[in-house]
């Protein structure tokens, strides 16, 4: 029976910051209970137990030689794969289907979650932006890709990749996902809250000083930052407009973040990069009022107008909190217009069953 799954590209789960990561957490424990026989190759310091949920851990070593570091994972996972033999080779990003025609030359199926468009990000350089054009160009070769919007399903047809393209969106949680012992300790009094890496693409410097703009008037107010500092060259440029009413919160467990949805004034996402962002999804689960970046894939969540802002003018940002103040409740989007995370593990067990393979159960 052709069951066997192998994931490479999510640095490991639970807990582990990132979009593939909190995809492939939810997700693939889902297509486990299905019948699937998952593998998960991640990184050896995200990989704290032999499985999570039915999903098999196995972990890569890491390297920080030369920023070498995911390059000598996908080469220990193409290891791995050559080891297990799986029937299928599910890619969790761009980046990993770099060796996606070495993984077809194995055997296996292959299907790729296309989640952004990576090389767009300058941060990259020019070696880094010719990796990720290089994967990208593969993937007319995939058996599957998963697009997780609409307008990165656009941006591969103009690439000439479209008939193997199926867009399938990232989900909103329930309660019990949030469940956790250990709740973050709450800002005091009215907060806006962000949740992500301190990056470049989640244009945390316009947000600080968009809120700084909004703030100004408002004494009762705070930033709230859930997200790890991944870039201190960009941490340089967002330091000058902190302050004591902008708070970083550093990186925290995904399972502890409900609470702080809930209690949030509002959540805002005011990235200039993005796929489908499951923060955004998660401040919808726990109906927190909503403000988002206008770029593409933000406005396929399909949301009203009135939700957007131009990111690239903090003034904008400001604006936009100030229109949650007049009518707050007019920003909490409806949660059932959204996947489930249980439709997204049917719709993916759909793809694999088109390319030959059944589950246990099937």
């Amino acid at each position: 029976m052709k069951n066997r799954i192998f994931v490479v590209g999510a640095r490991g789960i639970p807990d582990v910051e990132g979009g593939a990561e909190k995809n492939a957490e939810r997700l693939f424990p889902l297509l486990v209970r299905r019948g699937w026989d998952v593998t998960l190759g991640g990184l050896a310091s995200n990989v704290r137990g032999a499985d999570y949920r039915g999903v098999k851990l196995v972990g890569a070593p890491d390297s920080r030689i030369l920023r070498t570091d995911k390059l000598v994972y996908y080469a220990h996972a193409l290891r791995l794969a050559r080891r297990l033999r799986p029937d299928l080779v599910h890619m969790q990003g761009l980046g990993s289907a770099i060796l996606l025609l070495a993984y077809k030359a194995m055997g296996a199926k292959t299907v790729v979650r296309y989640g952004s468009a990576d090389y767009l990000l300058p941060k990259w350089g020019a070696v880094g932006r010719a990796g990720f054009l290089l994967a990208e160009y593969q993937l007319r070769f995939a058996d599957a890709v998963i697009a997780v919007t609409p307008a990165l399903a656009d941006r591969l047809k103009g690439r000439g990749i479209s008939g193997n393209v199926h867009v399938i969106a990232n989900a909103t949680d329930t309660d019990a996902d949030f469940v956790d012992e250990v709740a973050p300790v709450l800002p005091a009094g009215r907060y806006i809250l962000a949740v992500g890496r301190v990056t470049q693409q989640k244009n945390v410097h316009r947000l600080v000083q968009g809120f700084n703009l909004y703030a100004a008037t408002r004494p009762d107010v705070t930033l709230a930052i859930a997200g790890g500092v991944d870039d201190p060259a960009y941490m340089e440029l967002v330091r000058p407009h902190l302050n004591d009413r902008v708070k970083l919160l550093g990186r925290l467990p995904r399972s502890t973040l409900g609470p702080l949805y809930r209690g949030a004034h509002c959540y805002v996402n005011s990235s200039i990069h993005e796929g489908s962002s499951n923060a955004v999804l998660e401040a919808i689960s726990w109906n927190a009022p909503v403000v988002l970046s206008g770029i593409p894939e933000n406005r396929d969540f399909g949301i009203d107008d009135r939700h957007y802002f131009d990111p690239e003018d903090p003034q904008a940002i400001a604006d936009a909190f100030a229109r949650v103040d007049a009518h707050r409740d007019a920003f909490v989007a409806d949660r059932a217009r959204f996947p489930t995370w249980d439709g997204v593990a049917d719709r993916t067990a759909a793809i694999y069953r088109q390319l030959g393979l059944e589950p246990a159960d099937g």
